[in-house]
């Protein structure tokens, strides 16, 4: 069978964290929604415009920007509109599940995606109004109405007038006369949902990669992958904690269970990383972290204070950065004012929310982060940090009392210096996403 995950209109609503990335490669518990439907069989998507293009010219020469498995790789490809479904045996057919990327990737939610595979009935399934998932029948000579949609959605083209650019895949999916499933799943609407999904699925992600087998407990409570080096002076409090292969953590660190340290990570002696964090693959750490997530290839290697906050990718966390996450009132957290919502701030409900980092976004030494603070992609900060700053943006120099621009080749210059220390190589794709991303609103 097929997998095809598409992105809706509303996956920009998850700004700065999806900005720069598909919202299927957002990390929640210690996995994203992306990786955790490739064993469903091959896996198609259907991205926003930008991220599309950064896909299709790196033609699987490297993982995206944002990490994660590569595409057009390990079963993972964004065909053209002429590229024809591989044909499956089954009793209906060739099946295919079309998943929103902003399904939560929780083990409830899988299971009700599994469910729907296994019953295998052509239908659609509704969350919060909009459309979660849906199970299609394709034709084997494919010919038929899902594999027309199929093609349109890959395309980003109207099934009926393929001239005419799909804005938002989920009316073409409604529009397609589609029985409605009895199932439920949880989606993401606003980016600080994704600290609370975070919390909720944690517990249940660490569970799927436990009963993999693939982890010897070296320590109650700590479980740990071939190749990864535990100290023997690290204190593991509670449990789970799972370490993944390549993971180096150092001496006299304190380790709070549920917890996830991906591979190549390296903790730095003295940390201390506390209940519901999950820190992604080749990233630095040190100093306090709690209840916050690390994607992959991100810094926070010194002394600081770093709480259900989310983090992107390529992000340094300079020495002495400070995210508040509780308010001195201890009232519930607002964030900042939305796009065409200028006096109408998001009420979170939440008492506990720290920052929401974009990718590539950079803290200077002893940035003071206020409770619900939103930073964009390629900004810069430091000192007493306002509430909402926008993409592409400094602090380090004072233009009048307003943040000065960073251009896309100054950002790609310091993302450029980044990556050679992981060892990765800078491409042209990369170049031309931080244009696309300068130019977006």
């Amino acid at each position: 069978m097929q997998t095809l995950i598409f992105e809706d209109a509303l996956c920009a609503q998850l700004a700065p964290l999806a900005n720069a990335r598909p919202a299927c490669s957002l990390s929640i518990g210690s996995a994203t929604l992306l990786e955790r439907l490739l064993p469903f069989g091959q896996l198609l998507t259907s991205l926003r415009p930008h991220l599309r293009r950064h896909v299709e010219q790196l033609a699987g020469e490297r993982a995206p920007l944002w990490g994660g498995p590569a595409f057009a790789a390990d079963g993972i490809s964004v065909p053209s509109a002429a590229a024809r479904p591989a044909e499956t045996a089954s009793r209906h057919g060739s099946l295919l599940l079309v998943v929103n990327a902003r399904v939560v990737p929780s083990r409830e939610s899988l299971l009700t995606l599994r469910s729907l595979v296994e019953a295998g009935h052509r239908g659609i399934v509704h969350a919060q109004g909009n459309v979660a998932a849906a199970l299609l029948h394709c034709s084997a000579t494919h010919d038929g109405p899902d594999d027309r949609l199929l093609r349109a959605l890959l395309a980003g083209a109207s099934a009926h007038d393929p001239t005419a650019a799909l804005q938002d895949p989920t009316a073409a999916l409604k529009a397609h006369d589609l029985v409605e499933l009895d199932a439920m799943v949880d989606m993401l609407e606003w980016p600080h949902e994704l600290v609370s999904f975070h919390e909720l699925a944690l517990a249940g992600s660490l569970a799927i990669r436990l009963d993999s087998g693939a982890y010897a407990e070296i320590r109650p409570g700590l479980f740990v992958a071939p190749e990864a080096h535990v100290a023997d002076e690290v204190v593991v409090r509670q449990g789970p904690v799972v370490v993944e292969t390549g993971a180096e953590i150092g001496p006299f660190v304190c380790l709070d269970g549920p917890l996830w340290i991906g591979p190549q990570t390296k903790v730095n002696p003295h940390a201390w990383l506390r209940a519901g964090s999950a820190i992604g693959a080749q990233c630095r750490v040190g100093g306090e972290i709690e209840a916050s997530v690390m994607e992959p290839y991100s810094n926070k290697a010194h002394d600081g204070f770093l709480g259900h906050s989310h983090v992107g990718s390529w992000v340094n966390i300079a020495a002495g950065t400070i995210t508040s996450n509780l308010k001195v009132s201890y009232g519930p957290i607002r964030l900042p004012a939305r796009p065409g919502h200028p006096t109408d701030r998001l009420e979170t409900g939440r008492q506990f929310l720290g920052a929401l980092i974009g990718d590539m976004a950079k803290t200077g030494i002893n940035s003071s982060i206020p409770c619900g603070a939103t930073i964009g992609v390629a900004a810069t900060v430091t000192g007493n940090v306002p509430a909402c700053v926008e993409a592409f943006t400094t602090t380090l120099v004072d233009d009048g009392g307003l943040p000065r621009r960073t251009t896309p080749a100054q950002a790609a210059t310091g993302l450029e210096r980044m990556m050679a220390r992981r060892g990765v190589e800078l491409l042209p794709a990369d170049r031309d996403l931080l244009e696309c991303l300068a130019e977006k609103p």
